[in-house]
């Protein structure tokens, strides 16, 4: 990363200036991860009913976000807007028309066109706060200075209103999460994942020259993740280091590749795959006490019957769950789980969206490109792969394993989104330009 805005160090007299950009800078990516992480509404009270979702969406989210894009912009206008031409290729240009087309065949056009509108602020924001750092210890400095601050919210959170920041058994919707701790977070599932992150980061900060700081980071964030008890974060750790391993070793992109989405799909197989095969529920039923996934197989079912109906354009993009054509049931298909948010599963989320033509446009830009360009950056530094690419490369593994059990792709305000896609560009900014970390 030593040109995500590498500007050589200057002298004498425009220090000041200096100083105040090195500011702006960092005040603008702080800002922009600790919003995407701990949200404009940390510490919510599950104790009551959770408020229906507004036909135009959250205001403040709304707001806020819309005006972090507006800040970048500009600032990104005065700071050499062609960088960003590096991350436009061909297939994120693609997903996005191909999304358009979606919305034009939505059954809920209005709401998917809004809903895609939000996803490209998104993207963009992704995209410009990586312009932000001046170099490889000014990303390493901020980024562990968000992970240290989201971490100190979290144990305050646990300390001090342990009734906004660990379930409790009076939680209005699953109350049997009672004692898992969930920190800003709305719930211990999205604390578990972040956790996961934040020990990528430390990892990171370790590797970059702040072992203490970044053992700590590691230290806290392992300790919060386990009383999360956060199963599907917990679970995929493991299998993203080993991945990981494997693919920052192997001299073939090729292979890597071919591993990665193996991965993906035997997760996928022995998941939403024992909705479509009995083998593998009977076989998956003799593995696990739970072969329902916690009822996510009846939302799987549901959502693979849709899917059939109408594979190439989707529903619309994110416009699927929560309209009143699934609320309300169609015929015999009415149940509770048309009431579901999302699909747990981005995959088959983004299927419904989009079609299969779109999540295969997704995989490719979310899951393959990135190993390919991870494994173009470090093709000449085979002894070990450098310590940015590395964090990228967990994120994005991390986040399309992750992605076979939550809704981990494409979400309006998703944690392990915003550093998903935010890795998937670093990997491509690197590999498009001849810089050495």
């Amino acid at each position: 990363m030593s040109h995500l805005d590498l500007m050589p160090a200057r002298s004498g007299a425009i220090s000041r200036t200096l100083d105040a950009d090195l500011l702006i800078r960092s005040a603008l990516f702080v800002t922009v991860f600790l919003i995407a992480w701990i949200s404009l509404h940390p510490f919510q009270s599950l104790a009551d009913p959770p408020p229906a979702v507004a036909e135009g969406g959250d205001t403040a989210n709304q707001i806020g976000y819309s005006a972090l894009f507006i800040v970048l912009a500009a600032w990104t206008c005065f700071h050499e807007p062609r960088r960003l031409l590096l991350l436009f290729r061909p297939v994120l240009i693609l997903t996005l028309l191909w999304s358009a087309v979606s919305v034009a065949a939505s059954w809920e056009p209005s709401l998917a066109a809004r809903r895609l509108a939000f996803a490209l602020i998104f993207l963009s924001i992704s995209a410009m706060v990586l312009l932000l750092p001046r170099n490889l210890r000014h990303f390493r400095d901020l980024m562990a200075t968000v992970a240290i601050i989201v971490l100190v919210a979290c144990y305050l959170g646990v300390v001090f209103a342990p009734q906004l920041a660990i379930h409790q058994p009076t939680d209005f919707l699953e109350p049997e999460h009672a004692g898992s701790w969930r920190g800003v977070f709305p719930h211990k599932n999205e604390a578990g994942a972040t956790m996961v992150l934040l020990i990528f980061i430390g990892l990171f900060v370790a590797r970059a020259r702040r072992a203490l700081l970044g053992a700590a980071i590691v230290v806290l964030a392992t300790i919060f993740l386990l009383f999360t008890q956060s199963k599907n974060a917990i679970g995929m750790l493991p299998l993203v280091f080993l991945t990981s391993a494997v693919v920052g070793r192997s001299r073939s992109p090729v292979i890597s590749v071919l591993l990665v989405v193996a991965v993906v799909a035997a997760l996928n197989l022995f998941s939403v795959g024992t909705v479509l095969f009995e083998p593998i529920r009977k076989l998956v039923g003799s593995i696990m006490p739970d072969a329902t996934f916690t009822g996510r197989t009846e939302i799987w079912e549901l959502a693979l019957q849709y899917i059939a109906r109408r594979p190439l354009t989707g529903y619309g993009f994110s416009a699927f769950w929560g309209t009143p054509q699934v609320v309300y049931g169609i015929g015999e298909n009415a149940s509770w789980v048309n009431t579901a948010s999302d699909a747990h599963n981005a995959y088959v989320n983004l299927a419904l969206g989009i079609g299969l033509p779109g999540l295969a446009l997704v995989i490719m830009w979310v899951v393959v490109l990135p190993i390919v360009d991870h494994s173009r950056w470090s093709r000449q530094r085979r002894e070990r792969a450098p310590p940015l690419s590395t964090l990228f490369l967990r994120v994005c593994l991390y986040g399309a394993f992750a992605s076979c059990f939550e809704s981990a792709i494409f979400t309006p305000l998703g944690e392990v989104w915003f550093l998903y896609v935010t890795s998937a560009f670093g990997l491509c900014y690197l590999s498009r330009t001849a810089v050495i970390e």
